[in-house]
């Protein structure tokens, strides 16, 4: 894997794809390139797309609370205007190896009052506060990790993995964060995909109480879970914030509807 790029790396890199795909797809009363200038051109926004993804940093978003095992996903920590917010990217990132028991990540973004100025496609971002699903912590053994993870802008993340030591089919669980849907393989080799409306609930406290919510002590170097047993006040309860779904895109915050639980509308925005 190359090397993780520093913040100007990763801005120029951005450029360039930007500037490649303005001349695939060029404005209104500008030349449009030949079939095979297109062909050349999205041949070298593909290897832009997968520079940016290799070089996306691996960062601890959760860890396994059976185990403490980190988990380490690719992350654009610098901005919201990155490829990998994009609702429609194109692209899936090579992964470290995750604990086995891993099964979703979740998460909130609190942009702390700041207007998303370089958001240009749509951005699922969560709310601004973290919360849990509670049909994901009522299958058997689930429990859900909380972590903090700030970004240079100033915005703050609040990604939630959820651990089993049991397995589940991928229908039953949920959509990663970011993602409008979840695409998986079945045991006969067969693509399909499913996305969920459960409900969410921010009132952290009895999730905590109960045992199925712990969270990454902040401070530590080495990322240490922690529960209701340690004694210590979850710092992540109570936090001021919109609670609802915040859709970011060409620099705007909109606010959507919760989700209800109601049947998923496979031809709905």
């Amino acid at each position: 894997m190359s090397k993780p790029f520093t913040r100007e790396e990763r801005d120029a890199l951005i450029a360039r794809a930007r500037a490649t795909e303005a001349r695939i797809f060029p404005p209104e009363g500008q030349p449009k390139p030949t079939p095979r200038q297109s062909d050349r051109l999205l041949d070298q926004l593909y290897e832009q797309l997968a520079e940016y993804s290799d070089r996306l940093p691996r960062v601890v978003l959760s860890a396994c609370p059976f185990t403490g095992a980190p988990l380490k996903r690719a992350f654009d920590p610098f901005d919201l205007g990155g490829f990998w917010w994009h609702k429609d990217r194109t692209f899936t990132p090579g992964e470290p190896r995750t604990p086995p028991s891993f099964r979703v990540l979740l998460g909130a973004v609190d942009l702390n009052g700041r207007k998303p100025a370089e958001t240009r496609e749509q951005v699922l971002a969560g709310p601004d506060v973290p919360f849990v699903v509670p049909r994901l912590l009522e299958l058997d053994g689930m429990v859900a990790v909380l972590h903090r993870v700030p970004m240079s802008t100033g915005d703050v993340c609040y990604p939630v993995g959820y651990f089993s030591q049991q397995t589940f089919d991928p229908e039953d669980l949920h959509q990663h964060w970011t993602r409008p849907d979840l695409v998986f393989t079945d045991p006969d080799g067969e693509e399909g995909w499913t996305f969920s409306t459960d409900p969410w609930d921010f009132d952290l406290g009895p999730w905590i109480a109960s045992g199925r919510l712990r969270w990454i002590r902040p401070g530590e170097g080495k990322p240490v879970v922690v529960g209701a047993e340690s004694g210590e006040a979850c710092p992540y309860v109570g936090l001021p914030g919109d609670r609802r779904p915040q859709l970011l895109g060409g620099g705007e915050r909109v606010l959507d509807e919760l989700p209800t639980g109601d049947p998923p509308d496979p031809f709905g925005d």
